[in-house]
């Protein structure tokens, strides 16, 4: 399945506004979904695969919305058919691309993991033709392994602040259709807390541009208006 032959479907701009129940998947991350193989290509993929597809799940669900395309219908409609899987397997491989790691690698470089006011950096699926995917990962401390084989990935697509405290709602894949998911962050943004991913607990956050799996080049600038096209 090609993101390159989904048709755009001509949305206003208010249904534009990223809404995981409509534009995140409606199936749960299948954790175990490796890729078939045997041998040394068979642990590869359950190292690569075999935790869940929350990364792929939450690239290409922000490919599409970027791309104003839908494959055929609503992703959260889509049932969990073959062609869909192989598509969300790509995207969820393409993380340990080279451009993908030299990205990662760099932004963690910046604040070893730290959050490092993730909320004025952010950027949001309907401000920025560029937008993050947010990654809960490790820092340099004793958890740093648990944490790097316990990673996860959401997308991050509204913000709201209030007296010293910030929310960022995201798309979780584990949460299918879930608007009322947000990451918590106080202290101009260098604490968070996200479930169990907290930043007390050792945990940290890195923001990885959609442009480095999408493997397009991109201005940051605001996105224009969805317009109706074939592919």
């Amino acid at each position: 399945m090609s993101v390159s032959s989904w048709s755009e479907t001509g949305l206003t701009d208010e249904a534009r506004r990223f809404d995981p129940r409509r534009d995140g998947f409606g199936f749960r991350n299948p954790a175990g979904a490796g890729a078939p193989g045997s041998g040394l290509r068979r642990y590869l993929n359950e190292f690569v695969y075999g935790s869940g597809l929350c990364f792929g799940m939450t690239a290409l669900a922000l490919e599409v919305y970027q791309q104003g395309r839908h494959p055929g219908a609503r992703l959260s409609t889509r049932p969990l058919e073959p062609a869909l899987l192989d598509t969300v397997r790509e995207y969820h491989a393409r993380q340990f691309g080279v451009r993908a790691v030299f990205v990662t690698v760099w932004s963690w470089l910046r604040a070893f993991g730290g959050p490092g006011c993730v909320p004025a950096r952010l950027r949001l699926p309907d401000c920025s033709d560029d937008p993050h995917i947010l990654c809960f990962g490790p820092r340099p401390n004793r958890r740093a392994l648990h944490c790097f084989l316990n990673a996860h990935a959401v997308a991050p697509y509204r913000l709201e602040r209030a007296a010293g405290l910030c929310r960022v709602y995201v798309y979780d894949p584990n949460y299918p259709r879930d608007p009322g998911r947000y990451v918590l962050f106080r202290e101009n943004g260098m604490e968070f807390r996200y479930g169990g991913f907290c930043s007390r607990n050792g945990w940290g956050i890195v923001l990885v541009p959609l442009s480095a799996v999408s493997g397009r080049r991109s201005s940051r600038s605001a996105r224009p208006p969805a317009r109706v096209a074939s592919a």
